[in-house]
């Protein structure tokens, strides 16, 4: 339960962000584009953490 919350959390984070920063910077963005970025910000994360704990 521990790893789905994390995702939750991840997801959702990400997508405030995402929202937050298309429409400071591309307020023209559909929603697509929001969806696309807050993927990318939560692979990113998913990415991250792996490199971060791979040598443990």
């Amino acid at each position: 339960m521990h790893e789905f919350s994390m995702f939750i959390m991840r997801v959702c984070l990400a997508g405030l962000f995402a929202y937050v920063a298309t429409r400071i910077f591309r307020p023209e963005a559909e929603l697509g584009f929001i969806v696309g970025m807050t993927a990318f910000l939560v692979i990113m994360a998913y990415l991250l953490e792996y490199l971060r704990t791979r040598n443990k």
